[in-house]
């Protein structure tokens, strides 16, 4: 088990979306990334083709899932990739 990253018990998903795109060496200068939190202890990372969807959703966009994250701990502290 590789630990990708490590937060606090009460971390905000902001948090947790900047520790993974600094754990996989991205940025979101583009605004084409976003994070989908599937549970509390699982989130995706998901990239579209388009910079920003005019209608403020990327549902329906062509996208593709660039990483997930499950956490490895009651407390949700550890998180790896899966």
């Amino acid at each position: 088990m590789n630990v990708a990253f490590e937060i606090g018990p009460y971390a905000a998903t902001e948090e947790i979306w900047q520790k993974a795109l600094s754990f996989l060496g991205i940025d979101n200068k583009d605004g084409n990334k976003t994070i989908k939190r599937l549970g509390p202890s699982h989130v995706q990372i998901i990239e579209s083709e388009h910079k920003k969807n005019p209608f403020g959703s990327t549902d329906f966009l062509p996208r593709k899932v660039i990483a997930e994250f499950i956490s490895q701990n009651k407390e949700n502290t550890v998180w790896i990739e899966k």
